[in-house]
């Protein structure tokens, strides 16, 4: 069976408190390219969603999303942010989210210390 990029992903998140150090890095650099693979085709998605809506429909579905419109930003930034916005509420993602977070303290991040 096939395992989805999603599905791999909360596989991670359930696997990453017992891991520690290099271990819990190594779950994370796969997971953020999953968490980015996800919202890609979120974003993609939502794009096709949305591409005949005329402006006025644009902002409807930002406001349904408790998404800011702004009307300085062009229809593909507004697309971007409603797709980030559908991506980030996914269970996936919030297990990403929380896997990052209790990373974080417990001293694991993927950026270099400075």
């Amino acid at each position: 069976m096939m395992t989805t990029s999603t599905q791999r992903l909360l596989e991670l998140s359930a696997a990453a408190p017992a891991a520690d150090g290099g271990d819990l890095r190594d779950l994370l650099r796969e997971g953020n390219v999953l968490y980015h693979q996800g919202l890609q085709e979120t974003h993609q998605a939502t794009a096709t969603r949305l591409q005949g809506l005329s402006t006025a429909d644009l902002a409807a579905a930002a406001d349904a999303a408790n998404v800011p419109y702004d009307p300085s930003r062009d229809r593909a930034e507004m697309i971007l942010l409603l797709a980030l916005a559908e991506w980030d509420m996914t269970p996936a993602a919030l297990a990403y989210s929380a896997m990052v977070e209790d990373a974080a303290r417990r001293g694991v991040s993927l950026l270099p210390e400075e």
